[in-house]
């Protein structure tokens, strides 16, 4: 049997301002986590400390370490960096505490194994008709437009699909009233960065409670209906009803933090990868047409049914290849729960260790031409859930990733059989922060599609993300 070695050696990494510390890297890294991280890995290597010989915050990158990390949750949680710390006893402190993304250990299997029936795949189909619709109905409104900032109309209409399959409602003003809560819910949590948590009115943090406080009300109240309603097919009615085998069910407090938690997942996220796949479409016109003449041959104008989406193959590779390029989450983490290894470098209980879904993804050896956005790659193609990982991987891989996925297929069929969107000329495209928002959005013009497909010169970072033709 051979020992592993483990060294004592110092992590290398960016020299750190007096002071200071590594925080100014940090810095860095949630402004812009795909270039610094990328850059991290081309000068340091595989295990980089955040501030040059500081074992609290390192980055551990490519499949076996992200298999490393994310294959024994007893050694590294999850959940256990955030930033953001608030009492139990407040509205926001429970949607905080009760989901899967702070869960570790056995409560986290638990939980998961309460909430997997939710996102079967057959329960995922039933979500299948309000998908359709709500893109329908987005669709109609651009006939009268000439131009929109597609990033703002795919968070319009994510926010929509979430609101509509997570909580089962019907009228569009109430699905938009909860869409709005849920959205200055999130946004108020950014303040709390720059301004003390001090509950006094007029204040980021009194506001946020107070949004908090509304957002359980309102759940509440509709657990109770569906606890009397057998008949919902929405995502919170099959976590109303789910059991294990013993009988044990989500208590409200649980159901309230998975609700808000799928909400942040299943909104955020997806509005982003869904603006990023229409870009690189419309980025590259030869593939752009390809996917037009297999969408005209299956589909002839009309929306997917869920069998015609497993038949899209071509589709199914550029969904793929764009959270391939540019996923929703290019870093995550996780916390040490005692004194570990990474890498064969010695790591202190409550290390911070940082993994890149998008380093990972631009590995050479992995992905030939990793900077091109090649869908075909996807027809031979193989790669493990470390080496492609869009959704995480191991234990806590996102739960609503298959979701996602319908989602996406399901809008990029009908939105492209109807119109061709052309970026507006010389437009600054950006990717920023932690879920790659585009900076400064997304402006298109509205074309009803006429197959004069071409590729339309921008400025921005986004050069330094893909190589487009023409750009």
């Amino acid at each position: 049997m051979t020992t592993k070695t483990v060294s004592s050696r110092t992590i290398p990494g960016p020299a750190a301002l007096p002071l200071l510390g590594g925080w100014t890297n940090m810095l860095k890294l949630f402004r812009y986590p795909c270039t610094y991280s990328r850059w991290l890995h081309d000068t340091y290597g595989d295990v980089v400390a955040m501030a040059n010989g500081d074992p609290s915050y390192v980055f551990a990158f490519g499949p076996a370490l992200n298999f490393h990390l994310l294959s024994q949750p007893a050694i590294f949680e999850a959940g256990k960096g955030t930033i953001l710390k608030m009492p139990k006893d407040t509205a926001w402190g429970r949607l905080q505490f009760y989901n899967l993304l702070n869960m570790n250990g056995e409560h986290h299997k638990q939980q998961r194994h309460l909430m997997q029936p939710a996102f079967h795949k057959r329960q995922i189909g039933l979500y299948h008709n309000d998908m359709v619709a709500l893109t329908g109905r987005m669709l109609e409104r651009w006939q009268s437009l000439s131009q929109i900032d597609l990033h703002f109309e795919m968070k319009k209409l994510t926010q929509r699909i979430t609101v509509k399959t997570l909580f089962g409602l019907d009228d569009e003003q109430e699905i938009d009233r909860i869409g709005t809560l849920l959205q200055q819910l999130i946004a108020s949590q950014a303040y709390l960065l720059y301004t003390p948590p001090i509950d006094i009115p007029g204040l980021p943090y009194h506001r946020m409670l107070r949004l908090a406080e509304q957002l359980e009300s309102f759940v509440r109240t509709l657990i109770a209906r569906k606890r009397e309603d057998t008949t919902s097919t929405d995502v919170l009615a099959a976590l109303v009803h789910a059991h294990d085998e013993d009988g044990t069910k989500l208590t409200d407090d649980e159901l309230i933090g998975h609700a808000f938690i799928l909400y942040v997942a299943g909104h955020v996220t997806t509005s982003n990868a869904l603006t990023w796949a229409t870009f690189l479409l419309h980025q590259h016109p030869h593939i752009h047409a390809d996917l037009l003449a297999e969408l005209d041959g299956r589909l002839h104008g009309d929306a997917p049914d869920l069998q015609s989406l497993h038949q899209l193959s071509l589709l199914d590779g550029v969904v793929k290849e764009s959270l391939r390029l540019l996923p929703p989450t290019p870093t995550s983490m996780r916390t040490a729960a005692a004194p570990c290894e990474v890498g064969g470098f010695e790591l202190p209980k409550g290390a911070t260790i940082f993994y890149s879904p998008f380093v990972t993804h631009r590995l050479p050896e992995l992905y030939e031409d990793p900077d091109r956005f090649k869908p075909e790659r996807w027809t031979t193609l193989n790669r493990t859930a470390y080496e492609y990982l869009p959704f995480a991987a191991g234990p806590h891989r996102c739960i609503g990733a298959e979701f996602a996925q319908q989602e996406m297929k399901v809008v990029l069929a009908m939105l492209l059989q109807r119109y061709r969107l052309a970026v507006v000329p010389n437009a600054r495209i950006e990717p920023k922060g932690s879920n790659l928002d585009p900076a400064y959005g997304m402006p298109m013009r509205i074309i009803p599609q006429d197959r004069q497909f071409e590729c339309i010169p921008v400025r921005g970072h986004i050069h330094r993300l893909v190589e487009c033709p023409g750009m």
